[in-house]
């Protein structure tokens, strides 16, 4: 066995690997339990957006925020920020477990094969992946660039280039997490700027982010990418917020409800 062979052994000896999410004993960064809990975004769903709409919603029509125009060309989102999707987007980008980035970027390339497969969103047509870029003050925080890392993990798999030069974060903004409505659209407005528009002129983009939320970072991305002349600028995101309606919004606030009673619980015996 070669040097490197008999220390990753004992490191596997030492330090068994885990589900980065729960914990188990797992080769895999996701485990096949934590994997079958993740809420999957399924039809029907609005043909722009890819949010979900009600059962018996007529085939091809838009969701009211859609009908409203939007500055992206459609988005899609692989599943729901709700429970263990939650959890592992939360724990690949504020606990920096980065092994979680293969799992999430293969149920990305699942989406975009499905929309080639489906002649759903021309996906398969678009030049490059560009990641919604960090500004270099979060960048040199956080120490890595979570929607690059997912871009690198998934451009072989779907054969697109990965454009990490065309768009930039120039203004830090406060974090959308912490904001609501309006806010957020005022948050980043002139956050991005477009660069080397000579290689988006006339050419479709996948956008690449984590979290689709109110779609304030990507409508803004967009902007500025079209405005640099792209043709085109898909959004491909690994989640997104359940609508109201749906049981995933619903699980969200049970497992925070569950959350507090446990920490009430621990509080009141401390």
């Amino acid at each position: 066995m070669r040097a490197r062979g008999l220390a990753d052994a004992l490191m596997d000896l030492l330090f068994p690997p885990r589900c980065q999410v729960c914990g188990e004993l797992c080769d895999d960064p996701l485990c096949a339990t934590c994997m079958e809990d993740v809420e999957f975004i399924t039809d029907p769903v609005c043909p722009y957006c890819g949010q979900a709409v009600q059962p018996g919603w007529p085939p091809g029509r838009l969701c009211a925020e859609c009908r409203d125009g939007r500055a992206v060309s459609g988005a899609r989102a692989a599943g729901f920020y709700a429970g263990t999707l939650r959890d592992a987007v939360r724990r690949f980008k504020f606990d920096g477990r980065t092994r979680l980035a293969e799992p999430l970027a293969e149920m990305l390339v699942v989406v975009v094969r499905r929309e080639v497969e489906e002649s759903g969103l021309p996906l398969g047509d678009c030049a490059a992946l560009v990641p919604v870029p960090l500004h270099p003050a979060r960048l040199q925080w956080r120490g890595f660039d979570q929607a690059r890392m997912l871009c690198e993990r998934m451009a072989e798999a779907v054969a697109m280039p990965v454009w990490t030069d065309v768009l930039a974060r120039i203004r830090n903004t406060t974090p959308q997490t912490e904001l609501r409505g309006s806010s957020r659209r005022e948050n980043v407005l002139g956050a991005f700027e477009a660069r080397r528009g000579f290689k988006l002129r006339g050419r479709s983009i996948l956008l690449v982010d984590d979290v689709f939320t109110t779609g304030a970072t990507i409508e803004e991305c967009a902007r500025e990418l079209r405005r640099a002349g792209a043709a085109a600028v898909y959004a491909l995101t690994v989640c997104r917020t359940a609508p109201l309606w749906h049981h995933a919004r619903f699980m969200d606030h049970d497992d925070r409800r569950e959350a507090a009673q446990t920490d009430a619980a621990g509080t009141s015996q401390s």
